[in-house]
């Protein structure tokens, strides 16, 4: 994606794609984030799988599915960080951005500096401020194109 379909989330007529778009899994536990989530992205051009726990993430990466990144509520069943510390045993090059509360923020930065998160969003945040993250994140993972979330 460059930088004009970044920001203007769509290419132009005569640009065509080849690629897939990129699959995120997002993981938040209140309907309106995540339909608000998957809305902002897929107009984006990325692709959208939301689920309400961490219970069912886990549940999709352990059958297979793919995903080039995860974004997760911090306070979620089980609680992010249980699901950030699953997620990088099972799929430890899998981009993970926390998205939380500010009376989190310290765990949030823990996630981060400790647990290898790729980064953090404190709610609520502009759609700037996601898009330019997921962009990001995405754009720093290894050129080989291939997905964060197969075995």
């Amino acid at each position: 994606m460059n930088r004009a379909t970044f920001a203007h989330g769509r290419t132009s007529a005569g640009t065509r794609q080849l690629r897939t778009p990129q699959r995120i899994l997002v993981v938040d536990d209140t309907e309106a984030v995540r339909e608000f989530i998957s809305l902002i992205l897929t107009e984006a051009g990325y692709e959208c799988q939301a689920v309400r726990s961490g219970c069912e993430a886990l549940s999709l990466l352990e059958a297979g599915e793919r995903f080039d990144l995860m974004l997760c509520d911090l306070l979620n069943n089980p609680h992010g960080i249980t699901l950030l510390e699953r997620t990088k045993k099972s799929y430890p090059k899998m981009p993970v951005i926390i998205v939380t509360a500010p009376c989190c923020v310290c765990t949030a930065r823990f996630a981060v500096n400790g647990m290898g998160a790729s980064g953090y969003l404190m709610k609520p945040f502009r759609v700037e401020e996601l898009l330019a993250t997921i962009w990001r994140t995405l754009a720093g993972r290894s050129i080989s194109g291939s997905a964060f979330g197969t075995a």
